[in-house]
């Protein structure tokens, strides 16, 4: 049962029980046989030593799991799997080696034994009995070792399938070859004249002390062959892992020219290299229809723009003309085992652009009458505070530096134009039209409900009075409510209450409550005053209580 990569105190254990075993045979006394007591102890010092350098294992692998999920989790649910099959095969035995104690102490079973005390081998007075091992285990036919619970034939079949399927936790039959996990139960051969079997090999005729020694071997052998199961698979985590000495942050913008009124946008990820090992990096003149680079060999590629530093490559080149500018290229670094890695710098784009100018509202893509819209004004490359901005159509201007807020007139349009003094000299940089147009009507919401809907009777009940939002408009507004009239069929009648303002009149309140499920309640003619104080009509609000 020994392993393959023993530690010096396992070869010493190993060794003494064998001689132990040989001394047995020749009837020594039972000063000798004690001597079983102080090596079983120091195996399970070996057994608790392993199950503490497992649990550390394990937990490099919780950590692992929590750092990249996705990657680790297949080799993290395989460890635990290992785990599980040790821990039943070893709590097997430990009730095997307890049952055996209390049979041969004169008790049926475990939960007879008066205390757990007497499971100490240094505590059993019948170290040396022989037959009741033997019975238990093997039976009275040495050659053919009974089978059923508690019995060496039953073990050896879990040692068997433990082995298995622990080799099986790996896919690659070369993988699983290599591994010698020092679990095999062989044959004992002729012994004798008689095909002796691992069981009766192993337990016929082994007197008490012998036999709970060896099965506290098998334990530390269990535990040594989980060890190396999960190393192995903690192994494939990081074996094709480059290795790299520096972390920074990097930002990778999606467009290197931005108009007002788009976004920014940019990838900010944290990048590993070796401040070691510069890679290598060539630059594209074809592209496929994904973007990805066309090249036959990467030796050929244009490298003049490129230079290397610090693990890092630079793409710099001059903007001298005018307009979309694409490239995109491949970056190689050097893989763990020597060979260059390549990765494909798929097509970028970037701008080159002279001076223009930029108008864009901020909040908008028209100007609305009676609002102080927001807009910002500049020139790339012209301080914000040297331009000059007129409107035309304007009813009232406020704000500089290149921040202002316009508040059209009544026309249909708004003309802004910009210019400045560069080198004592004005330069127009041109103009831009918006449209003018009323603030869009708001919405009449009634217990959270608008246009024709359905309404829960707690619902209308709890609801105060009439509101009005703005949907889907850019800026904060409120539209007060001025008047409205509630209608309904009550016991067959059509009565009416009207409203000033947002709230519920009295005799309003007394029409809600009459209401019953499946009645409708009409909200209508309202009316609500904007912030440039016109009133307009809402329009009606129809609901059916349920």
């Amino acid at each position: 049962m020994a392993g393959g990569k023993e530690t010096p105190r396992q070869k010493m254990i190993g060794m003494m029980y064998l001689v132990l075993t040989a001394l047995l045979a020749m009837n020594v006394s039972k000063d000798i046989l004690d001597a079983f007591v102080i090596i079983n102890d120091g195996i399970e010092v070996t057994n608790a030593n392993f199950m503490s350098k497992n649990e550390f294992t394990y937990n490099l692998f919780e950590k692992a799991k929590a750092n990249d999920p996705e990657k680790v989790k297949k080799f993290y649910d395989k460890a635990f799997d290992a785990k599980g099959y040790a821990d039943e095969l070893y709590l097997h035995i430990e009730d095997l080696k307890k049952y055996l104690v209390a049979r041969t102490s004169g008790f049926q079973n475990v939960e007879e034994v008066p205390a757990d005390s007497l499971f100490d081998l240094k505590n059993v007075g019948s170290k040396d009995n022989y037959d009741i091992p033997t019975l238990v285990l093997i039976g009275d036919s040495p050659a053919n070792p009974k089978d059923g619970e508690n019995t060496a034939k039953e073990l050896k079949g879990k040692i068997n399938t433990f082995q298995e399927s622990l080799l099986y936790l790996f896919d690659d039959p070369a993988e699983r070859e290599a591994l010698q996990l020092g679990l095999e139960t062989p044959d004992f051969g002729m012994v004798n004249g008689v095909n002796e079997s691992w069981e009766t090999g192993m337990f016929y005729h082994v007197p008490l002390a012998a036999v709970i020694t060896a099965l506290s071997k098998i334990q530390s052998d269990i535990r040594n062959a989980e060890a190396d199961i999960i190393k192995a698979l903690y192994r494939n985590i990081s074996a094709d892992d480059f290795k790299f000495d520096t972390l920074a942050a990097k930002v990778i913008p999606q467009s290197n020219y931005v108009i007002q009124g788009d976004s920014f946008k940019a990838d900010v990820l944290v990048a590993a290299f070796s401040t070691t090992q510069d890679p290598r990096m060539r630059i594209a003149k074809e592209f496929d229809e994904e973007g990805q680079p066309v090249y036959e060999n990467f030796d050929n590629l244009d490298s003049t723009n490129v230079t290397l530093s610090d693990g890092m490559a630079r793409y710099a080149v001059p903007a001298s003309t005018e307009g979309i500018q694409e490239w995109g290229g491949v970056i190689q670094i050097k893989a763990p085992d020597g060979s260059w890695a390549s990765y494909n710098v798929p097509k970028q784009t970037y701008t080159v652009a002279k001076p223009t100018l930029v108008v864009s509202p901020t909040a908008m893509n028209v100007f609305y009458r009676g609002l102080e819209n927001p807009v910002e004004v500049s020139v790339p490359g012209v301080p914000t505070d040297q331009l000059e901005v007129s409107v035309s159509n304007l009813e009232s201007k406020s704000g500089s530096g290149g921040n202002f807020k316009l508040k059209p007139g009544r026309q249909p349009k708004c003309v802004v134009t910009v210019s400045a003094e560069i080198n004592g000299k004005k330069q127009n940089f041109g103009k831009k039209e918006f449209r003018v147009k009323n603030v869009p009507d708001p919405k009449p919401y009634f217990g959270g409900k608008t246009g024709s809907d359905n309404i829960p009777t707690k619902n209308l009940l709890a609801a105060q009075g009439v509101i009005a939002k703005m949907e889907n408009f850019e800026f904060d507004l409120k539209f007060n409510i001025v008047s409205y009239t509630i209608s309904a069929t009550v016991r067959g009648n059509v009565v009416e209450a009207p409203c000033r303002g947002p709230a519920l009149s009295g005799d309003a309140k007394t029409i809600i409550r009459e209401l019953k499920s499946g009645q409708k309640l009409y909200i209508e003619k309202i009316k609500a005053k904007g912030p440039d104080g016109s009133i307009r009509d809402l329009g009606t609000v129809a609901l059916k209580v349920i």
